[in-house]
């Protein structure tokens, strides 16, 4: 017995040796199959988060255009106004039959409560969602900011537009009544003081919804430089106001504490957000 083990040494080695030689190779072959197979679940999570960002940017992108489309009518129809009141007066003044004014304060109302409808559609947004777009937060105080402007601009420049705006009857009224069924400023023009305030609350109004644009550009970029940028490999430059007073809202961590302290402490929405938590708080003791 010896003897054979002896003769075929060699060849039981060589068996042996392809043996392990095989199970090496399979266990390097499972091996191999499961780095592949991890590394294909890396890119389909991979895929799957650049998917996933790219229809958040197209949905951003869609909120944003009705919001800007909305926001420059309301804007630009308030804007109008001053021009086409004073015009008329002129013509009013110089005996002429002035050419009758188109806007009506509840048009513009409507025209507001249509952009601030659309502004409130993409905060909503955000809280959908933050975990795929960090540094939406700044966005969503910035324009709870600039809406709360746009809303306290509102409220006297619609109450200065009654006014001085004609009125028209219901829509079901009678054909015989006359349509305008008010026009204040052939029965009242207005003074030169009135209309230089008219103007003054249409301008703030007008800086106030800007406001909300510009914030709503810095978005736009901060979208792309935060959502494509793996795609493109390239980032959009920020903008860059004229005025260096006005902000530009990033979403750098550094620059975002500084905006988050300067929305809290030195705007009017602050102040306002301080009080009704002082109130909150002054309930519960």
């Amino acid at each position: 017995m010896a003897t054979w083990f002896e003769q075929n040494a060699v060849d039981l080695i060589g068996h042996a040796l392809t043996v392990v030689g095989i199970i090496g190779a399979a266990a390097t072959v499972v091996w191999q199959l499961g780095r592949q197979h991890q590394s294909s679940l890396l890119l389909q999570r991979d895929n799957a988060r650049e998917e996933l960002k790219l229809r958040l940017h197209e949905l951003l992108v869609q909120k944003v255009r009705r919001l800007s489309n909305a926001n420059v009518e309301a804007a630009m129809y308030a804007y109008m106004i001053p021009f086409n009141v004073e015009n008329f007066q002129r013509q009013l003044a110089q005996g002429l039959y002035p050419t009758p004014i188109k806007e009506r304060a509840p048009d513009f109302s409507r025209l507001h409560a249509e952009a601030n409808n659309a502004l409130i559609e993409l905060i909503q947004e955000f809280e959908a969602w933050s975990i795929a777009f960090p540094g939406l937060e700044v966005f969503q105080v910035a324009l709870n900011v600039a809406n709360h402007d746009a809303r306290e601009a509102f409220a006297p420049l619609f109450t200065a537009l009654l006014r001085v705006l004609p009125f028209d009857p219901p829509d079901d009224a009678p054909p015989n009544v006359p349509r305008p069924l008010i026009q204040p400023l052939i029965q009242s023009p207005i003074s030169s003081e009135e209309y230089a305030q008219l103007k003054i609350l249409v301008e703030r109004y007008k800086e106030a919804m800007d406001e909300i644009g510009s914030y709503v550009h810095d978005l736009t970029i901060e979208s792309q430089n935060n959502l494509l940028s793996e795609l493109f490999e390239r980032r959009v430059p920020p903008r860059q106001p004229i005025d260096p007073r006005l902000k530009v809202i990033s979403t750098d961590p550094e620059k975002v504490a500084q905006l988050l302290s300067y929305f809290e402490n030195e705007t009017s929405w602050g102040n306002a957000k301080r009080a009704a938590e002082t109130n909150a708080r002054a309930k519960l003791d």
